[in-house]
């Protein structure tokens, strides 16, 4: 086996650093919708309805002058843009500053949740209905490497104070500033780089003999394919100068990083397309078996197999498995997004014949099918019972939490699409999914957890592409 290391680790790839020293602030508003005072009538004062007063550094004090910040009102909520990209490091990634002049918590509770994106598309919860801010807070993005957007909501106590009007934003301090990911429309959804150094474990083809050098450059597998409609236009012979793959070998693997993270949706969430010269439907695996196993990851260091869905296990594949036979796709399974895809060649195990010289499973790109367009929708958070017109595909909400052996789910929706549920591990391992029917548009749904070991939890939902996650704890 030999090793490449032509690129930079992923880390670098997926962020650039704009400097140690920078810091992002809110520099945009993209939504607000502010929430009464207190006695869920009168509204919030004039003085802090200025949602510009979020913006910028934090003035950062709890002293009695100006007002220098935004109030969300009881159950209020913004979606706020960065003025860059805060990528993630050790320890907090960013702090929310509240301005409450000189109380306690436990005296003047003023709360909020925190969501983060990358694109106003997949929300990630960055705290919890039982761990919300309080005041000021420090929050880490978890698996996410970097994010760009925020939704604040108050969860405020509604008898707090007599004179209460929810949390009040002063700012959002990002502390390691990067920029965003150069990738555009659908490039956003292919893989960019590389994680570890070296990037590649090549191995040899099939007669022991190093792979030829025109099959090992590794940039080769990164960007979008020739051809994403049609996988055998990508099949076309070319001279040696201008193949367009990177070869595995035997045994060979890479892992491969994306620019932006890919979430699961319904049906196959990845595809691979593989460089079999002149491949065409009617060639067979059996035929000319080029094959690799297929895994995720969120965080780079943990890997999950990825099954292949009933509906793709075309070519000899088996639906459940995650061994593609050169073009393939998969489905992140137990998994609710990833960062990183791990390709590992498997031709030759078990092979006693190969046709011609083989150099194993050939990687001409990887591509998320979980598309999503930006700006398509705020996702906006009301209230559950609300009258409000929702602009979400579904708002949940989850009691009690944390919970001993049983949750309920208060589910509102447009009472159009089915819901897909799942009940994820803190490793990321789905251990109980169900699809719900098109139901009511508000109704109760109960999930007992006594099968389950005590630990941290996520409820995640999915519907028409749009994916919420709420973490539980089970006692």
């Amino acid at each position: 086996m030999k090793t490449t290391n032509k690129l930079l680790s992923a880390g670098i790839m997926l962020c650039a650093l704009n400097g140690l020293n920078a810091q992002a602030y809110i520099s945009n508003i993209i939504s607000t919708s502010q929430g009464p005072k207190v006695d869920l009538v009168s509204p919030v004062d004039a003085n802090r309805s200025d949602s510009g007063k979020m913006t910028g550094a934090p003035e950062n004090t709890d002293v009695f002058g100006p007002i220098n910040f935004y109030t969300l009102g009881m159950g209020g909520e913004v979606v706020v843009e960065l003025s860059s990209a805060v990528c993630n490091q050790a320890g907090a990634d960013l702090t929310l500053v509240e301005t409450t002049w000189g109380y306690s918590c436990s005296t003047y509770p003023e709360k909020a949740r925190v969501w983060a994106s990358q694109d106003l598309c997949n929300w990630i919860e960055l705290t919890s209905e039982t761990s919300p801010v309080c005041h000021n807070g420090d929050l880490e993005l978890g698996c996410f490497p970097w994010v760009k957007y925020l939704k604040i909501k108050d969860v405020s106590p509604n008898n707090y104070a007599s004179d209460g009007d929810g949390y009040d934003i002063d700012g959002v301090i990002g502390y390691l500033t990067c920029s965003t990911p150069a990738e555009t429309g659908l490039s956003r959804y292919a893989a960019n780089g590389f994680l570890g150094n070296p990037q590649t474990t090549q191995g040899l083809t099939e007669i022991g003999t190093p792979v030829p050098s025109a099959r090992d450059i590794p940039t080769k597998m990164l960007g979008l394919p020739a051809n994403l409609t049609n996988i055998y236009a990508n099949d076309v012979t070319t001279s040696a100068a201008n193949n367009n793959f990177f070869s595995l070998g035997n045994g060979g693997s890479v892992i491969l990083a994306f620019p932006y993270t890919l979430f699961n949706g319904p049906g196959a969430d990845i595809q691979i397309f593989e460089t079999s010269f002149n491949d065409n439907a009617s060639r067979t695996c059996s035929n000319y078996p080029e094959k690799a196993k297929v895994e995720g990851s969120c965080d780079g260091i943990t890997f999950y197999e990825l099954p292949i869905l009933s509906a793709d296990a075309g070519n000899g594949e088996v639906a459940g498995s995650s061994i593609i036979c050169r073009d393939g796709k998969v489905d992140l399974g137990s998994l609710p997004f990833i960062t990183y895809l791990k390709i590992t060649d498997v031709t030759f195990q078990g092979l006693c014949y190969f046709p011609g010289v083989g150099d194993g499973f050939d990687v001409n790109a990887v591509f998320g099918l979980q598309n999503c367009t930006p700006l398509a929708r705020t996702d906006e958070f009301i209230d559950l019972g609300s009258d409000e017109i929702m602009e979400s595909e579904f708002l949940f909400e989850i009691w009690p939490n944390p919970a001993i052996d049983r949750i309920s789910m208060n589910i509102l929706t447009k009472g159009s699409n089915q819901l897909e549920l799942k009940l994820i591990d803190i490793s990321g391992r789905v251990v109980y999914q169900e699809t719900i029917p098109a139901a009511d548009a508000s109704f109760i749904r109960e999930l007992s957890l006594s099968a389950y070991s005590g630990g941290v939890y996520f409820i995640s939902l999915s519907s028409n592409g749009y994916t919420e996650m709420q973490k539980i704890i089970k006692q």
